[in-house]
């Protein structure tokens, strides 16, 4: 793949080198803030007070929050806090979960599309979200990686944020933002203001599940992925670079065999910043209680390895009702609640699990990721990527995207079979569920009377924002049936979703959404549908909720049928009406 310019490294980009030196120049400018909770434990930084945990057998607690301002955020915390004092349960840091607006430039954000989290509109909200209150903030979205990356990690490292992110999702778009190139220039400025502050503390975060590692198919890539980053980040910027992963891990093993190998190249010992919990085996439709089996199971096996594998991650126990809604007051208190009754019973039975079978899918993933790190660097000088300069490493490997760079530089063996021409070395259990959940509902539709007929039909397919796998799923459901589809990947705008339409004529568009927005965005492609001309039927599925009225994720699959668009509560439901319609559908 390549930009707009039909390069894979545009001509007459500035050094990458000068760009970190300008970061640095930045950096030296900036006075860096001392959080609250660091200042109450004695620590000059959340680095050092993870060093001090992992030495003493401590485990800390995060959690994921961010309503539409710091006031509101600040206000769901500070009821959080006091149950969790009442309930003598911990709770250390906070991921403030951003809106994606967020990573535009200031001067950007208030015309651009509401989404779901929250947004920092003054330096108060920022110096609030670090003193307010005595748990640590953790800037984990749209910061370093986005067009904003210079502005927020100014904003971030002033306020006395001690871990910044979130490198990985350089992969990203920005909604209304075109130009990879700057996108890429920002982000490398940015990495070098947080280089600036090394001395200080400060930390280069990057949670892997958030990009191209949430779609690959081996756990190898994945390892060399961050074998990558760590190159660039270490070598080339010379930025403390943490590493974290976990919300796409299901099986317990893999899990743990993972975070070790992570564990292992990390040269430079930065703490990372937490493991996440298990989101991806929640299922709406599971009971609580079913939910609640695999919550348990996932911290306390994550636990059990921090306590056996000390690094200074926080754990996150995941929200029972994670898949269902946006999670309450409430719904995170009990979290924590499973998370120290898991921690006291993985700390009563650390004798009884044998570690060696994780030991040894650990050094699998180990040496299948060191075949993938070179050839990935062997690959890319061959096309004539300098690989010593940091933007032209970032912005050649996000125009390549994860298919191509697994096809092309994964560790397995050739096998036309699989679905990126290799055999996995240790398959992910993105790959596992998704192949699973793709083939359940083809035999579901196979048992449909009378079988659905959609071969031929073209269908461009995108998700509205940065959730791959529903696509990937409904892309290869339509595949398989016969479609033509025209997948545009993620963070996909209305505008090019609906220039795509008209381009290739499409008959249907599946529009994915998860991020809270679905009236907004479906209103937005209808009106570029109508600029062209277009009639194009529009599916919409996903997560159809937005904020309506002052009301919190509010169910909006009437209004998304209102404006004449389609909801879908599933793939199925999907191709069942392609399927009655395709005689209209072709004549459009």
């Amino acid at each position: 793949m390549t930009g707009a310019d039909g390069e894979l490294v545009p001509r007459g980009l500035p050094s990458g080198h000068d760009l970190v030196r300008r970061g640095r120049e930045m950096a030296a400018s900036l006075s860096t803030g001392w959080a609250r909770y660091c200042r109450e434990r004695g620590v000059r930084s959340e680095r050092h007070y993870k060093q001090a945990c992992a030495s003493r057998d401590e485990i800390t607690y995060y959690i994921n929050l961010g309503l539409k301002s710091w006031p509101e955020t600040r206000a769901a915390l500070e009821e959080i806090l006091a149950a969790c004092r009442e309930r003598d349960l911990r709770v250390d840091r906070v991921s403030l979960t951003a809106d994606r607006r967020m990573g535009l430039p200031p001067d950007a954000r208030r015309d651009a599309l509401e989404e779901t989290g929250i947004m920092f509109w003054t330096p108060r909200d920022w110096h609030g979200a670090a003193d307010d209150l005595d748990v640590e903030p953790i800037l984990n979205d749209h910061a370093v990686g986005s067009p904003a990356s210079v502005e927020n990690a100014c904003e971030a490292i002033a306020a006395g944020f001690g871990y910044i992110g979130n490198l990985s999702q350089q992969a990203y778009r920005y909604p209304g933002w075109s130009s990879d190139a700057d996108q890429m220039i920002a982000t490398v400025i940015g990495m070098g203001v947080i280089a600036g502050k090394k001395d200080d503390g400060v930390v280069l975060d990057s949670y892997i599940d958030d990009g191209f590692c949430a779609t690959f198919h081996d756990a190898a890539t994945s390892l060399a992925w961050c074998m990558l980053h760590r190159h660039i980040a270490d070598d080339l910027v010379g930025v403390a670079y943490a590493p974290s992963y976990g919300s796409t891990f299901a099986d317990p093993m893999l899990k743990q065999a993972f975070g070790l190998a992570l564990d292992r190249i990390n040269t430079s010992r930065v703490p990372p910043s937490l493991v996440h919990g298990d989101t991806n085996s929640l299922e709406a439709w599971y009971s609580l209680d079913r939910n609640a089996a695999i919550v348990t199971s996932d911290i306390y096996f994550t636990i059990a390895s921090q306590l056996a594998h000390p690094t200074g991650a926080a754990v996150h126990p995941t929200p029972l009702t994670e898949p269902s809604r946006i999670p309450t007051v409430e719904d995170i208190v009990q979290s924590l609640e499973i998370g120290r009754e898991a921690e006291r019973r993985a700390r009563s039975t650390r004798d009884l699990i044998d570690w060696r079978p994780v030991y040894a899918m650990r050094d699998q993933i180990m040496a299948g990721g060191e075949r993938a790190y070179h050839s990935m660097l062997d690959g890319l000088r061959l096309l004539g990527v300098d690989t010593s300069d940091p933007l032209a490493l970032l912005i050649a490997t996000k125009r390549l995207g994860a298919d191509e760079i697994e096809r092309a530089f994964g560790a397995g063996e050739s096998d036309s079979s699989y679905p990126r021409g290799r055999v996995p070395v240790v398959p992910t259990d993105t790959l596992r569920r998704a192949t699973a959940n793709r083939q359940r509902v083809i035999d579901a539709l196979a048992q449909l009377s009378p079988l659905p007929q959609v071969a031929g039909l073209r269908v461009v397919a995108a998700s509205g924002d940065i959730h791959e796998y529903g696509l990937y799923v409904l892309t290869g459901v339509l595949q398989s049936l016969g479609c033509e589809v025209v997948d545009l990947g993620t963070s996909v705008d209305a505008a090019a979703i609906a220039a795509a339409a008209a381009e290739t004529a499409a008959h249907a568009v599946a529009l994915s959404t998860y991020n809270g927005m679905a009236a907004s965005l479906t209103r937005d492609l209808l009106a570029e549908f109508g600029l062209r001309g277009l009639s194009t039927r529009l599916y919409v599925g996903g997560r159809l909720t937005e904020d309506l009225h002052g009301a919190k994720n509010v169910d909006v699959t009437r209004h998304v049928a209102e404006l004449g668009a389609v909801p879908c509560a599933s793939v199925e439901d999907m191709v069942v009406d392609m399927s009655r319609s395709a005689a209209q559908l072709r004549t459009c």
